[in-house]
């Protein structure tokens, strides 16, 4: 087949995505309350009004969190300082602050600069080769330069973290559509090549070991950790957590059914009710989705797994205890049973009920086989999805469903500074590469079948399109690249030997 009609396909699907896209609008909600208003009510609660009063700020931001709360952030030159979300009647309903020598997310071990470097050399050492000036090296100093967004964040400064994540999250998603499309990297010699020979499993352990003193010392998870562990003690007693949530979390429901069900062992040991609860046990939630990771990226080779627990980013997002690891497990088992049809849909159906990002890779992976092993995917996908939907039913019947898409939608129009679309006023632009993402899924898809047995350019696409959907949403954070780096284990830095004659 031509390049010409593959690329008419997406090319297409491109100009009715942005048309579409275009006539719909952003989508963004209006403020409940005149600005001004909304920054009384801000200044009016008493842990803003502490924290401005302590360091100061310069200026306001605006804007819609939702139909009900307005946004309300201050920022003080280039540092952010708080964040309030404010009713139509101009109370403060729930706060964050940024104090300086707090990290954003995890714990301080977590984010210790000497630990992130420690980290940075542990994965240099893993993934890096001879010669020095490679493609290969530069796809390692992309995936390493997404630590900059964590040290610019723990600083306070939104703008950079944000844009630091996005230049090399663009480069990555290039990077993952020349591999896709057939660029073959060139063997090379590892930078660390161990004489001894189970050096590298060592690694392996020392770094897990690293990776559970994390865990262990975290004081508890971010919100993502609680409400996940919150609507799992839900679930424990009957209840859905749509619509029943703790009032100490905003739109903490916002989640597939999945995600709750995985956290209710933790929730069994230490149920979560409010804010003043325990939520250490999700921290243990994220390091055993981590390890499970680990296990999964078995087949890219020991050296992708050493890169993986010394990832710098990994460290903060088991510190957090955030859902996203369980995202990646669910990408890295699928990249693992590639295959295998029936278990890949599983995994990445499993992923789409615990957070939506992997119902755009299913199109592109169901788009890789016909006739009988597609129908028994197919099946797979179908029944995965209806025991859980009947789970849904049995708890709220209708009202169930229908309370958890309205809480899912809060995730496509979610009012937040956290991408440079929002940051920027680039409305218009974003709505372009949202349509180009669109396209990409469909140039994927069109292309699945000629790559089906090749797992790294199978991988390629997935961390192509993943990167595509981070760089045109509305909300990025770094916790999100762990879903990425599966991806990006096979795809760039698994190992490739030199082919070697005696």
């Amino acid at each position: 087949m031509s390049r010409r009609p593959l690329l008419a396909i997406p090319i297409a699907v491109f100009a009715i995505a942005l048309v579409a896209l275009l006539v719909r609008g952003d989508g963004a909600s209006k403020p409940p309350l005149p600005r001004q208003q909304a920054v009384r009510g801000a200044l009016a609660d008493p842990s803003v009004h502490e924290q401005l009063t302590r360091y100061g700020y310069g200026h306001v931001r605006v804007g819609a969190l939702d139909s009900k709360l307005a946004r309300v952030t201050f920022f003080d030159g280039s540092r952010i300082r708080a964040v309030a979300a404010v009713d139509a009647q101009g109370r403060a309903e729930h706060t964050q602050i940024y104090a300086p020598g707090s990290p954003q997310f995890g714990s301080k071990l977590s984010n210790a600069p000497w630990l992130l470097a420690l980290l940075a050399i542990g994965f240099v050492l893993a993934t890096a080769t001879l010669p020095l000036l490679s493609l290969r090296n530069l796809d390692v100093l992309a995936l390493l330069a997404l630590t900059v967004p964590i040290l610019a964040a723990n600083r306070q400064l939104l703008a950079l973290s944000v844009l630091s994540g996005f230049v090399p999250l663009a480069y990555l998603c290039v990077r993952f559509v020349q591999r896709a499309g057939g660029d073959e990297p060139e063997p090379a010699r590892p930078l660390f090549e161990p004489t001894a020979p189970r050096a590298l499993g060592y690694g392996i352990a020392a770094a897990a070991a690293l990776l559970a003193i994390v865990a262990i010392s975290s004081p508890g998870a971010i919100d993502v950790g609680f409400a996940s562990t919150a609507g799992a003690t839900l679930l424990l007693h009957g209840t859905l957590p749509y619509g029943h949530m703790p009032a100490d979390v905003v739109h903490g429901d916002t989640y597939p059914l999945l995600n709750y069900v995985l956290y209710m062992p933790a929730a069994a040991v230490r149920p979560v009710r409010d804010a003043f609860d325990d939520t250490s046990s999700a921290v243990l939630v994220a390091f055993a989705a981590a390890l499970a990771v680990a296990v999964a990226l078995r087949k890219a080779g020991p050296r992708a797994v050493l890169a993986w627990l010394c990832f710098p980013p990994l460290a903060v997002a088991v510190a957090s205890g955030t859902n996203d690891l369980l995202l990646a497990a669910a990408v890295a088992i699928a990249l693992a049973c590639a295959a295998h049809n029936v278990r890949a849909a599983l995994a990445l159906t499993a992923g789409a009920w615990i957070k939506l990002a992997p119902l755009a890779l299913l199109p592109v992976w169901l788009a890789r086989t016909s006739g009988r092993p597609l129908m028994r995917a197919l099946t797979a996908v179908v029944g995965l999805s209806a025991a859980l939907s009947i789970w849904i039913l049995a708890l709220g019947g209708a009202a169930g469903v229908d309370h958890m898409l309205s809480a899912l939608s809060f995730q496509l129009s979610r009012g937040t500074l956290q991408s440079v679309w929002t940051l920027f006023g680039l409305g218009a632009l974003q709505q372009v590469a949202q349509a180009a993402t669109i396209a990409l899924i469909a140039w994927a898809a069109t292309g699945a079948r000629r790559i089906a047995t090749d797992p790294a350019r199978l991988a390629a696409l997935s961390g192509a399109i993943l990167a595509a959907l981070q760089l045109s949403a509305s909300n990025w954070s770094y916790l999100y690249l762990v879903w990425l780096f599966p991806c990006a284990a096979y795809a760039l830095v698994a190992d490739r030997r030199p082919v070697t004659t005696k």
